[in-house]
C-alpha cells in the first residue's frame, strides 16, 4: 500500500513526529492516572474493547459475544460506540436495527440488528452517552467499543486487542511512523491480550507475545471461523455456500482487515475470489461502486459489516446476486492464563461486583 511505502521512506522523518506523538500521549494517560484529568465512574460494571493500532482487530465480534454473555445471565447490556462514520446530529443516537447505517455508522448498526434487546448508543462523547444511558435505561453492564485510548470513563477490566503485526513489524510504531495509537507502555493499561490470529499461527505468536506483552497478563488467542453464506434476500442463516462453492465470485469489502475476510471465503468455498473490490474501512457504498460490481458479471461475496450499507442501495433484481460471509468467534490458546477467556472473564465480572 501506499503509504506503507512513504512509512518507509519517510522513516528517518517521520520517527522524531511519533516520538513526540507516543510522549503526548503518554502524559494524557499519566494525566488520568493521576487524577489531573476527571476520569467518571459508570457505577455498573463496564468493559474496555480497544486497539494500540488501527486496523480490523475483531471488537466488534466481540462485543456481540459479550451481548449474548450478559444476555445469558439475565443482565441489561448496553454499548457505547464512537459510531464512526455516522452523520446524525442527534447524539447520542439510539441505534435500531431500522436505523439508517448514514445516521449510526455501519458496526453500530450490525450490532443493533444482531441484538435488538441490547442498547446500543452511537456518541463520539461516552461521557454524554453514560449520561443518557443513566436518565434513559436499566443497563448494568456497559461495553464501551474502541475505548483503549478515551480515558474520561473508568472501567473494571481493560481488554486490548492485537493484531498479528501488532507483535510483529509493527511492534511500536507509532503514527505517523506506523499504525500504533499509543506507545509500549500503555499496554500496562490492559488486564488481558486478545490476539487474533489463525489456529496454525497461534503457538508461534503467543510465543511471543510472552517475551513482548507486559509479564503474567493473560494472553487469549482467538479467530472468526466462517459459517456460511447467506444470501442478501433471504433470512439470515439461508445458504448459499453450495451455490458459490466451485463458481467464480468477487469479494466486495469495506473493512479494516480485508485479508481475513479473503481467508475466510478461501477457506468455506475453497478457492480464492476471482475478483476483490476492496474499499478503504467504514466506506459507504455509492451507486457507481454497485455499477462495478454488477459489471464483474460475478456473484458477490461480501460481510455482515458491508451489508448494512449496500442492502439499501440494491434493488430487488440485484439483491439475489450478494452473499454475506457469516462467522463465529472461537477462543483458542492462552498463555499467562490457567483457564478459557469465558471463565476468566466470568471471575474478573464476579470480582468487580465484590
Amino acid at each position: 500500500m501506499d503509504y506503507l511505502w512513504a512509512q518507509k521512506k519517510l522513516a528517518p522523518l517521520l520517527r522524531p513526529l511519533s516520538f513526540l506523538y507516543a510522549t503526548c500521549m503518554s502524559l494524557r494517560a499519566g494525566a488520568y492516572s493521576a487524577g489531573l484529568l476527571p476520569s467518571l465512574d459508570p457505577g455498573v460494571f463496564c468493559v474496555s474493547l480497544g486497539n494500540i493500532s488501527w486496523g480490523g482487530s475483531g471488537k466488534t465480534p466481540m462485543a456481540g459475544w459479550m451481548l449474548r454473555w450478559a444476555a445469558e445471565r439475565g443482565l441489561t447490556p448496553a454499548v457505547l460506540s464512537r459510531g464512526y462514520g455516522g452523520r446524525n446530529e442527534e447524539r447520542p443516537l439510539l441505534v435500531k436495527p431500522w436505523t439508517s447505517p448514514e445516521a449510526a455508522g455501519d458496526e453500530p448498526l450490525m450490532l443493533a440488528q444482531a441484538h435488538p434487546q441490547a442498547c446500543i448508543l452511537a456518541d463520539p462523547s461516552r461521557r454524554r452517552a453514560l449520561g443518557w444511558l443513566k436518565a434513559n435505561s436499566r443497563a448494568d453492564f456497559i461495553i464501551m467499543d474502541d475505548a483503549m485510548q478515551h480515558l474520561t470513563l473508568r472501567r473494571h477490566v481493560n481488554l486490548t486487542l492485537l493484531l498479528p503485526e501488532d507483535l510483529g513489524a509493527g511492534w511500536g510504531r507509532v503514527i505517523p511512523l506506523g499504525s500504533w495509537r499509543e506507545g509500549p507502555k500503555a499496554l500496562e493499561r490492559a488486564d488481558a491480550f486478545m490476539l487474533r490470529v489463525s489456529p496454525e499461527e497461534s503457538e508461534e505468536l503467543l510465543e511471543i507475545a510472552r517475551e513482548r506483552l507486559p509479564e503474567g497478563k493473560p494472553v487469549f488467542a482467538f479467530d472468526l471461523v466462517p459459517v456460511v453464506l447467506s444470501a442478501l434476500e433471504a433470512e439470515p442463516g439461508g445458504d448459499g455456500t453450495e451455490y458459490l462453492r466451485g463458481r467464480d465470485y468477487a469479494l466486495a469489502t469495506a473493512v479494516g482487515n480485508p485479508a481475513s475476510v479473503r481467508r475466510g471465503l478461501t477457506l468455506l468455498l475453497g478457492r480464492p475470489p476471482a475478483r476483490e473490490f476492496i474499499f478503504p474501512d467504514h466506506y459507504f457504498y455509492k451507486a457507481a461502486d454497485l455499477c462495478d460490481l454488477r459489471r464483474s458479471g460475478l456473484p458477490i461475496a461480501t460481510t455482515v459489516k458491508d451489508a448494512v450499507k449496500i442492502r439499501t442501495l440494491l434493488s430487488e433484481k440485484d439483491r439475489c446476486r450478494y452473499f454475506v460471509l457469516e462467522s463465529e468467534l472461537h477462543f483458542g490458546r492462552t498463555a499467562h492464563a490457567p483457564e478459557d477467556f469465558a471463565a476468566w472473564f466470568a471471575r474478573a465480572w464476579q470480582n468487580a461486583l465484590q
